[in-house]
């Protein structure tokens, strides 16, 4: 049922913003310490993926299939998460954009929505345009200044994720109307 889809979907994204805001009131008590914390984590478990996927070559013994490229991506793996630990500002950078690109991403999806609600009649249409709007210039802001310091893009990762719930909230109640 498509309802019931549209309504996990919202729950789901309700779930990430609050991973979203609860990483960002980590960010915001422990600025340095978290970035280096979710670099190692990431280095970590790309690592562990990486030695994970040689190990199964060697263990199935390559398995002759064509496309059987484990080894290499255990390689790749392996010298990305050596990467990660040497270059560690590098990727904390890389962290910032991520996290830019997804919220801008997050902003056009809602301002999409909000038009179809439009379309609609649902009067809280335009509060949820303005918001997308808010949102992806945050997001364009973390992803354009280099400068953005961790407390900034912690701060603006919390609102996002307060946004992005009253987004969902608005239209997981309309969303019988958006399917008519």
């Amino acid at each position: 049922n498509m309802k019931e889809i549209l309504k996990k979907k919202g729950i789901t994204s309700i779930i990430v913003s609050l991973i979203f805001a609860i990483l960002g009131i980590i960010m915001i008590s422990n600025p340095e310490r978290t970035t280096q914390t979710i670099t190692i984590i990431l280095g970590i478990t790309i690592l562990l993926i990486g030695i994970g996927q040689i190990i199964n070559y060697f263990v199935f013994k390559g398995n002759t299939s064509f496309y059987n490229y484990e080894l290499m991506y255990g390689i790749v793996a392996v010298l990305i998460s050596i990467a990660m630990f040497v270059y560690s500002d590098v990727f904390s950078a890389i962290f910032r954009v991520f996290i830019g690109i997804w919220i801008s991403y997050e902003a056009i999806m809602k301002i999409g929505i909000s038009l179809k609600l439009r379309n609609i009649g649902v009067p809280s249409w335009l509060l949820m345009l303005i918001l997308a709007i808010l949102t992806l210039i945050a997001g364009i802001y973390i992803i354009c200044n280099k400068s953005t310091i961790i407390i900034a893009t912690a701060i603006i990762m919390i609102i996002y994720a307060v946004i992005d719930i009253i987004d969902e909230f608005i239209f997981m109640k309309n969303v019988d109307k958006l399917l008519e």
